[in-house]
């Protein structure tokens, strides 16, 4: 390690990037990305990048929420050498043992950092190999009249899986499916999430008149806490239960296998706090046999690239939801991973994380 290298500066931004499309969920509508940009810089020239991206409703935070945290984390960093980022998570998980997406946004940066200083893309330092992975392309809970239509959109993209959202109307949901299953046929993927959206008799019923569908995953189907809840549903359906908002942290993920609740986990950088906490949530599943998916919530390119590593050094991530920044307008974020056909595609010459903001907008912003 090199005991020379310190931490001088960080800077912290608000990001915002438009979106083509109004995004609904369970227990939220988003509108746009309105997230938060990390750069951690050093006595050495070397730097890192990190985004967080906030879902009230499902991590309670905000974008104001995270600057206002931001400015409060960056003291307890600066100064201290960054190639220790395993302290330094740990170190910021003291400080503040909650608020999860702003720690991974700094989590993010300090493995941007480390993998840029070893000269190596970030799969490689995270131990990983170059692997096919194909994503999901997710689309929110649309009317009847173009659930279809929208899910046929995403075949035509190229796709050749879809996961859509339900957890609204138990009615709706059934028939919104059953006309997405309709227009895009019998061999495209179709994965549900319900965003803790129905209890679990609700779930029960749903999902038992869902099984004729083909449903591949059904992700979260009761409130995060209700484990028994979850375990309920998974005994009573053909179709497995993803846990998602019930896993942010690896007591989380020992907790869902030791009660049998859900055969899945979904591991989010964001939600965990940051790769070295999702990093040993893989660990304990891939103790235990249980596959997990790897997904994402709004996060531009730079954020979406970092999940790409994370998966592909990680063997048991088997399923792959990493779309965020599908359908963003004009984002400002130079390299990084392209999606051809639901592939996730890799640039060769990829060093860390391999996307950073467009230096000329990062000039128009003002740091706290």
């Amino acid at each position: 390690m090199n005991n020379n290298l310190k931490i001088t500066h960080i800077d912290i931004y608000p990001f915002n990037v438009a979106s083509e499309h109004e995004f609904r969920i369970a227990t939220m509508v988003i509108s746009g990305a309105q997230n938060v940009l990390i750069h951690i810089r050093t006595n050495d020239g070397v730097d890192g990048w990190g985004e967080a991206s906030s879902f009230r409703a499902i991590v309670g935070e905000t974008q104001l929420i995270n600057l206002a945290a931001a400015q409060e984390l960056r003291d307890v960093l600066i100064g201290k050498n960054p190639l220790d980022y395993a302290s330094r998570v740990r170190e910021l998980d003291a400080f503040l043992p909650l608020n999860s997406t702003i720690k991974s946004a700094f989590d993010m940066a300090l493995y941007d950092l480390a993998s840029k200083h070893a000269n190596l893309p970030l799969y490689r330092f995270l131990g990983g190999e170059k692997r096919p992975m194909e994503t999901d392309l997710t689309m929110g809970i649309a009317t009847l009249e173009d659930a279809g239509k929208d899910a046929l959109k995403i075949v035509n993209q190229g796709f050749r899986m879809i996961k859509t959202k339900v957890g609204i109307d138990p009615e709706e949901d059934i028939l919104r499916l059953k006309e997405i299953r309709k227009a895009i046929g019998p061999d495209i993927k179709i994965r549900i999430d319900a965003n803790q959206g129905w209890d679990r008799v609700t779930a029960v019923r749903c999902l038992n008149e869902m099984e004729e569908l083909d449903i591949e995953f059904c992700e979260q189907p009761v409130r995060r806490w209700d484990l028994d809840g979850m375990k309920y549903v998974s005994e009573r359906t053909s179709i497995p239960i993803m846990a998602d908002e019930s896993v942010f942290s690896p007591e989380d993920a020992m907790a869902v296998i030791q009660k049998q609740a859900a055969p899945m986990i979904n591991i989010k950088i964001s939600k965990s706090g940051g790769i070295k906490n999702a990093i040993m949530i893989a660990n304990i599943c891939e103790a235990a046999h249980i596959p997990c998916m790897t997904g994402c919530m709004s996060e531009s390119g730079l954020a979406n690239t970092a999940f790409c590593h994370f998966a592909m050094a990680h063997p048991i991530v088997q399923y792959f939801d990493l779309d965020a920044n599908v359908g963003h307008i004009d984002e400002p974020i130079i390299g990084g991973v392209t999606i051809e056909n639901g592939m996730i595609n890799f640039p060769d010459d990829i060093i860390g994380i391999g996307a950073y903001p467009d230096p000329d907008f990062i000039k128009k912003m003002k740091s706290l």
